[in-house]
């Protein structure tokens, strides 16, 4: 048994009773309670039933729980219409044992609706070091592949290198200024081109090189190369990353537009062609795909390359995450996949921007002018896991005030820090506790949780054994923040049960039985602390 199983034992229990009951085909929703006296799992279905069978909420959950339960149920109550359940202490036991016993089982939940999905986050233009906006992205991104393969999906990452275009072209031109400059000649930058010390950096750098590669193909394999390698210092790892150059010159685009024309949904005007979006979605305009002067719009290339990833590479879904200024964008989008056929299997992510804070203080950033924060800069300053950890602890829809103070912080008012101590605690209790003859991993099987009845050791157990649940609902909702909300709120519980009660005593059945806790506490810290791409230091 593990929590998954029991979790949908008890919401098939409750379909086949309603069904019994009032021949509805309801699914009602299981949740864990706010407040943990109310048991392990509630529902408020009697509510949602109220109105179709014409009964006070009370009576309908009475009638409900009027039957044999579950087996993994040790009782059922009704209050005030909700309907809450306790699992037994067996199933509790079971569980805890088998994460202590097989844990990386533990950490792979299994589903029977496994999907082939591509998550496509960061894709930076390739014209300068990576910034913190993109930091956001690769933490969110990654950590959301984490959550997803975790909860049973096959999952491939990609980074769409922006390798052509008129960002390119100004880059170009940019760098080629500035060799220009240092060389003694004269040369302007363009006034919408890249006017920052990295690329004045850049440029020396080619020249003292003495390399005869083209200074356009130098600077973007240059600038790529640093990209990637800031990624993966960030633990950001990308399965592909596929070309736009390379794509525009495979006919893709050509096909797509003659498919869109086959189906009736564009038209010309003004000399251009159009995507009739409006017939899609009633609440966006109809967008150009061809301009007047025959050049491709960005929207059509976009609309192509998302095509071929179900079309050509057989995703069944597609995650991309965007920045603040693309909702447009994602909204026609998301209209050219319905009318090609892939309607909802496209998911665009709006990525909300970062403030930089510092004291008091807003850092101004601007990549053309060269006032950034890199993102290698800020895992200098703070660290990976603080960085990662500051990025993902809030919803990605929220704008984000990183506190440059606080992630330097190396006491437990940092999250991140308090978090990593839990378990460096535990690791601690659990290197004391084997010189005295009690290994954990030797004595699973003679563990007696039921002797675990304070009200702290009991909350440990019971929030412990939902973590798979947390991570599956974060995959169904695409919510890489509940990971560190649920580890903050977790290492406190942890914090206050040590603080109450001494692990490691004379009793060695209940030293045993905490020892387990706290070993299959600390086993759910690290899983989580992973899924986020966060080390797990075992001292501090």
């Amino acid at each position: 048994m593990n929590i998954i199983l029991a979790h949908n034992e008890i919401s098939n229990w409750l379909s086949n009773r309603i069904l019994q009951l009032y021949g509805l085909d309801d699914e009602p929703e299981v949740l864990e309670p706010e407040n943990p006296q109310f048991g392990d799992f509630t529902t408020n279905v009697a509510f949602q039933l109220a109105k179709k069978v014409r009964k006070a909420p009370l009576s309908i959950a009475e009638e409900i729980v009027n039957s044999d339960l579950p087996e993994c149920i040790k009782g059922a109550d009704v209050t005030a219409g909700y309907i809450n359940f306790s699992l037994s202490n067996d199933v509790i036991s079971s569980i805890i044992r088998n994460l202590l016993s097989n844990p990386d089982d533990w950490r792979k939940l299994h589903t029977e609706k496994a999907k082939k999905i591509q998550v496509e986050f960061v894709s930076a233009n390739p014209t300068g070091p990576l910034n913190i906006v993109s930091a956001r992205a690769a933490a969110v991104g990654s950590t959301m592949a984490n959550i997803l393969e975790s909860a049973g999906h096959n999952v491939t990452t990609e980074f769409l290198l922006n390798d052509t275009g008129n960002q390119i072209h100004l880059l170009d031109n940019s760098f080629e200024a500035r060799i220009a400059q240092i060389k003694g000649n004269e040369a302007t930058i363009p006034e919408n081109g890249y006017h920052g010390e990295y690329i004045k950096d850049y440029a020396a750098e080619y020249i003292e090189s003495g390399t005869h590669v083209k200074p356009e193909k130098w600077i973007l394999n240059k600038i790529t190369s640093e990209q990637k390698q800031s990624l993966e210092k960030f633990r950001t790892h990308f399965d592909v990353w596929f070309s736009e150059k390379k794509f525009r010159r495979s006919g893709k685009i050509e096909s797509i537009i003659q498919r869109l024309e086959s189906l009736g949904t564009t038209y010309e005007r003004d000399k251009a062609t159009w995507f009739a979006a409006s017939k899609f979605n009633s609440n966006i305009k109809d967008f150009v795909l061809i301009k007047s002067d025959g050049e491709w719009a960005y929207g059509l290339v976009d609309i192509a390359y998302h095509a071929n990833k179900f079309e050509e590479r057989g995703f069944d879904k597609v995650y991309t995450i965007l920045g603040p200024d693309h909702y447009g964008h994602r909204d026609r989008l998301e209209a050219s996949m319905k009318a090609l056929g892939h309607e909802d299997k496209l998911k665009i992510l709006i990525l909300q921007q970062v403030n930089i804070i510092e004291g008091s203080e807003k850092v101004k950033m601007s990549k053309r002018a060269g006032k950034i924060i890199t993102m290698d800069e800020l895992i200098d300053d703070v660290g990976v896991d603080a960085a990662r950890f500051f990025f993902l602890a809030r919803r990605m829809e929220a704008h984000l005030d990183f506190d440059l103070n606080l992630a330097r912080d190396t006491s437990d008012v940092n999250p991140v820090y308090y978090v990593q101590y839990a378990h460096a605690r535990i690791r601690s209790i659990l290197k004391f506790a084997e010189n005295k003859g009690l290994k954990v991993e030797e004595k699973i099987n003679d563990i007696k949780f039921e002797l675990a009845i304070e009200p702290e050791e009991i909350l440990l157990i019971r929030k412990t054994i939902k973590f798979p649940l947390v991570v599956r609902n974060a995959s169904i909702i695409l919510g890489a923040h509940l990971i560190p909300f649920f580890l903050i709120e977790y290492s406190k519980l942890f914090h206050n049960f040590y603080t109450k009660h001494r692990v490691v005593g004379e009793n060695r059945e209940l030293s045993l039985t905490r020892l387990g806790i706290s070993a299959a506490v600390a086993d759910t810290i690290r899983w989580g602390l992973c899924l986020c791409g966060i080390s797990t230091p075992n001292q501090m």
